[in-house]
């Protein structure tokens, strides 16, 4: 899948699912689908690292250079931008691993959940098709960027933790009830049962991640604050 398709791919996605779902031709899980998961998240990966880069490396270099000026620092420069492009590299093949790999497992899963609902609720359809579905939504994880945009403002333009948390789980829900909506279209199409039945199914691992949202609000959110201002 070239970048281009890829793009074009998330914008029908997000702005007409309902018409996505329904052209869409069942394939093997592993190819196109697996693909623009792939990208979605390494993209991801990468704004994520470009932050983590901004937010930790920039300030810890700027103290190994401090007190070094002119042609000094001119001479030492080709090494920091190695060292720089060297960081930024392992942070992204370490982020984007760990990434695409929680995604995959998280996204196979919740197919695995959602073909047993929806044959429990009478529907008729395929595994593959819903996993091919499943991957497709994952369009939705890039609204996830915003969170890092915030972790910016908050570092470096005097924005209030309190209202990065706010930012944070609103954009968290945001992205739970896109994703409701996807899944529930993807089920429909997949399974052909009514309007309804897709809903209550696809509401199934809603509540699971709504459940997991809370709790790290709750108790991981607030650790991340030394960090993140």
């Amino acid at each position: 899948m070239e970048i281009r398709n890829y793009f074009s791919t998330w914008w029908m996605v997000m702005l007409r699912p309902i018409y996505f779902y329904t052209k869409l031709k069942e394939a093997d899980w592993k190819e196109q689908s697996l693909t623009f998961l792939l990208l979605t998240t390494w993209l991801l990966s990468f704004v994520a690292t470009l932050v983590i880069f901004i937010v930790q490396y920039v300030p810890i270099g700027s103290t190994l250079v401090e007190g070094i000026e002119g042609l000094k620092f001119i001479i030492i420069l080709p090494v920091l931008i190695t060292l720089a492009l060297v960081f930024f590299a392992i942070t992204l093949l370490i982020l984007g691993g760990l990434l695409t790999f929680a995604f995959f497992l998280m996204l196979y899963l919740i197919g695995i959940l959602l073909n047993y609902v929806y044959l429990l609720l009478g529907g008729k359809g395929s595994l593959n098709r819903m996993i091919q579905s499943l991957f497709y939504s994952s369009a939705v994880i890039l609204i996830g960027v915003a969170i890092f945009l915030l972790i910016l403002l908050t570092k470096y333009a005097g924005l209030d933790y309190t209202l990065f948390r706010y930012g944070y789980n609103s954009i968290y829900y945001l992205l739970l009830l896109y994703m409701y909506g996807l899944w529930a279209v993807a089920g429909r199409k997949t399974y052909n049962v009514p309007k309804w039945k897709a809903f209550v199914g696809a509401a199934v691992p809603i509540i699971v991640m709504l459940i997991f949202g809370i709790l790290f609000d709750k108790i991981a959110l607030s650790r991340l604050q030394p960090w993140i201002t």
